[in-house]
């Protein structure tokens, strides 16, 4: 039985928007109406760390694009271009300008952990690599995101392809607290014992 395999660019099955552009730096507004997703705000391993966001106060005439659950965000600039994936929204979130906010078409057969995960192998990163424009920060045009080329196998297979990089990341995640917890131990003995 051959499994059904679809080529395609990301501009065949998602949108592609820039963050939010904020003027200077974002002003942190404790009673402001949204928070905001930062590229600090980004794991090495490509997850949203909710728990740092900001709140801000939206000055401009602009109204922002809200994340929804199963977008994916996408650094532009910087070093490292990752993909992370909206795996949970509950408060208005947008996303700050370092960022390319992708947003799957309603018939798209695809699942945002996976293209997510896909974004971040390295085919995706190869050619965003030697696609990126300049020299202090390296930064990739939305045209160059949108013609990334993608494989996507069916749907069932993606999604166990995304629930197994969530696993692992969780395994990561146990791993480095055992870690850890032994360097807090061993410097606790010897506290004790060399003073």
């Amino acid at each position: 039985m051959v499994q059904d395999i679809v080529k395609t660019l990301l501009k065949g099955v998602a949108s592609v928007k820039a963050g939010y552009s904020f003027r200077g730096k974002i002003p942190e507004d404790e009673h402001g109406e949204v928070w905001v997703i930062q590229v600090r705000d980004i794991s090495a391993d490509g997850q949203i760390m909710w728990d740092q966001l900001i709140r801000t106060t939206i000055t401009g005439r602009k109204s922002p694009q809200l994340l929804e659950l199963g977008d994916v965000l996408f650094i532009a600039r910087g070093q490292k271009h990752l993909a992370a994936s909206v795996k949970e929204v509950d408060r208005p979130v947008v996303c700050a300008p370092h960022f390319f906010h992708i947003r799957l078409s309603a018939t798209a057969q695809v699942n945002p952990g996976f293209l997510a995960w896909q974004l971040n192998q390295q085919p995706a990163q190869r050619y965003f690599k030697q696609s990126a424009e300049g020299s202090a920060q390296m930064s990739i045009r939305r045209e160059v995101l949108e013609n990334v080329p993608l494989t996507f196998p069916e749907l069932s297979k993606q999604h166990v392809i995304a629930e197994l990089e969530a696993c692992a990341i969780k395994e990561k995640a146990a791993l480095q607290q055992l870690i850890d917890n032994r360097h807090k131990q061993l410097d606790a003995i010897a506290k004790d014992i060399l003073q």
